[in-house]
């Protein structure tokens, strides 16, 4: 599906910045381009930088890598409720406590990446 097949009845507005970066419209292309980007980009970052927090109570990269990953989780789930004609509402989450309890930190860059 490309994003000129959208209907912005389809989503709320709150997410039309979203649509509009999907570049050429083929989401599976942008996923697959991602994939090239983000894993080159991740294993570049120095290993002290990988738990560095700018503040306190703010996210270090490897728990913003770990709310990608886990805001993917959430996303897939909801495309297949929608691919399935599933009716039953859908969940919000909550990212600060999935990432306070993600453990993040405590894994090697490698075992994020992998996953």
């Amino acid at each position: 599906m490309t994003k000129e097949e959208l209907s912005s009845d389809e989503y709320n507005s709150y997410y039309q910045p979203y649509v509009d970066k999907v570049g050429d419209g083929n989401v599976f292309n942008g996923l697959q381009d991602n994939v090239k980007t983000i894993l080159p980009f991740f294993k570049s970052i120095k290993n002290e930088k990988l738990h560095y927090r700018y503040a306190e109570g703010k996210w270090t990269v490897q728990e913003i890598l770990l709310h990608l990953i886990d805001t993917e989780r959430v996303f897939a789930y909801r495309a297949m409720c929608f691919a399935r004609n599933d009716k039953t509402e859908l969940p919000g989450f909550d990212q600060d406590a999935f990432v306070a309890n993600s453990y993040a930190d405590e894994r090697s860059i490698e075992s994020l990446l992998s996953e």
